[in-house]
């Protein structure tokens, strides 16, 4: 028995944020903003000059010859300062104006973190496009009654360990949003369809994978009944979607006889199934004689118990 399997998956993507080194802007003091090279240069040169003129015509040698090698060494070290930072990237950094800000952006979507990278959701909590459709009915201004779900949401963005207790909060702040509208109504119905996704993300972590499709193939690559295929060696093909946290996923593939009873067994590995990524495997199945029907159930490595039956 040959076992082939192909695995086609959506790629996510993110994007990492950088800081600029805290040191570089706490020496700001000495050089002021916008500070370039040529222009540190020129004010060490000229301090040290200054220096040098007022020691050598003010004070008697050797004192005056003293200072003026002390003077000469500060402008030595302070040349290397100056190399350093040079190659920090320190000078002539780009500037951004309050202009090049986008226009009223965090106040208009306050569910996106504002100096913080936002870590993926997957799609069964990203609520984006609901609060999108939320701030429509309210003219771009969100009323009061969100603010704590919002706040809870923006954690939820940017934690991914502890994910499932701030879903547990942001479904408690959903009352709040939910008492604002009537039932039936559009906000309600969008109240619904979040606690809904909230309730089966906190209480029901192994029904977040599913089998979207299964097919089987006779010897001729003809889509059949598995109980037209009895006695063959078929080809079954799966599609698997993950709307959860990434899991380690398994489906395994029940073949059964007409009184129910398991006779024949195929489990095909997944692999880890990324947030919002779609799977297909495919693997030959030998079906017995007997069989009359077929069922798929998908399993968690961490949790062996069904958790979808189609």
């Amino acid at each position: 028995m040959s076992d082939r399997t192909t695995l086609v998956e959506r790629p996510d993507a993110s994007t990492d944020a950088e800081a600029e080194p805290s040191f570089l802007k706490a020496i700001e003091f000495v050089t002021g903003e916008d500070a370039n090279l040529g222009s540190f240069l020129l004010v060490v040169a000229i301090v040290t000059a200054v220096f040098i003129a007022l020691f050598q015509f003010t004070l008697p040698a050797p004192a005056s010859n003293l200072l003026t090698v002390g003077v000469l060494f500060v402008t030595a070290l302070s040349a290397v300062f100056a190399a350093l930072l040079d190659r920090l990237g320190y000078f002539d950094r780009p500037t951004v104006s309050a202009t090049d800000e986008p226009d009223a952006e965090p106040a208009a979507t306050p569910w996106v973190p504002v100096g913080k990278a936002s870590a993926p959701l997957p799609p069964l909590i990203n609520f984006d496009a609901e609060l999108r459709a939320y701030a429509e009915l309210y003219d771009g201004e969100l009323p009061a009654a969100f603010d704590a779900f919002v706040s809870d949401y923006v954690r939820l963005k940017t934690n991914t360990r502890n994910r499932r207790t701030i879903a547990s909060d942001l479904r408690a702040d959903l009352n709040a949003v939910g008492a604002l509208f009537e039932r039936g109504s559009e906000g309600d119905r969008l109240y619904e369809d979040i606690s809904r996704r909230l309730f089966r993300y906190i209480g029901d972590r192994d029904g977040h994978v599913t089998v979207d499709r299964v097919a089987f193939y006779d010897a001729t690559g003809t889509e059949t009944d598995v109980a037209a295929a009895t006695n063959e060696l078929v080809r079954v093909e799966l599609t698997v979607t993950n709307e959860g946290e990434a899991a380690d996923v398994s489906v395994v593939v029940d073949l059964y006889d007409a009184d129910g009873v398991p006779v024949a067994r195929r489990v095909c590995p997944a692999g880890v199934v990324s947030p919002g990524a779609t799977k297909t495997l495919e693997t030959d199945v030998y079906v017995p004689p007997e069989v009359e029907r077929a069922q798929t159930t998908v399993q968690l490595s961490n949790a062996p118990a069904p958790v979808e039956r189609t």
